[in-house]
């Protein structure tokens, strides 16, 4: 594993001073579900909501394996909800992710690169975040649906199944951030 603070360091910058108080995935409400309405996840995309304000964007990148990673004010509408008449909704999952204790500082992330990653455009491979008071999250753009959302030992598992079956995009770098 390589350390490094760069050139994710302006991704980053914002997680060394703030913590993280919700996972915030986009979606809608689907009020034809019976018998009441429910929220329906959407998988291309998935917010870190930093305690200073904005927001750490994770965006599944043309559905091939790519996340990319940007600082933004506030949640975009999914592409997938663009003219249409379904009510755009943020749910909090904080509560998977970072347990009891909200507004958590980022200890650590642990990211890995392929031949199509971008550092200069943000982009990876998939990331893990590793909390402050244990908890970790795990973020792969690589599932079928979009976004895949897991927790303590996914990056691991994540890595063994990718040194058995290299990808047509190479082997994978992985990289360590602290602040």
């Amino acid at each position: 594993m390589t350390h490094t603070s760069d050139p994710y360091e302006k991704v980053f910058a914002p997680l060394r001073t703030a913590g993280i108080w919700d996972v915030q995935v986009p979606g809608y409400i689907d009020r034809d579900h019976a018998p009441a309405p429910r929220f329906a996840p959407l998988s291309s995309s998935v917010y870190l909501a930093v305690q200073d304000g904005g927001l750490l964007r994770l965006q599944s990148l043309g559905n091939h394996g790519q996340l990319s990673l940007h600082m933004v004010a506030e949640p975009a509408l999914p592409p997938e909800l663009d003219g249409t008449d379904e009510e755009f909704a943020l749910g909090a999952w904080g509560d998977h992710y970072l347990g009891d204790s909200h507004e958590q500082s980022v200890s650590a992330a642990r990211y890995a690169l392929n031949a199509e990653s971008d550092p200069t455009a943000g982009t990876v491979r998939c990331i893990e975040f590793q909390f402050e008071y244990g908890q970790r999250l795990f973020v792969d753009p690589g599932y079928h649906w979009g976004i895949r959302l897991q927790g303590a030992g996914a990056y691991e598992h994540w890595l063994v199944e990718q040194e058995q079956q290299a990808g047509p995009l190479g082997p994978v770098s992985t990289f360590l951030w602290t602040p």
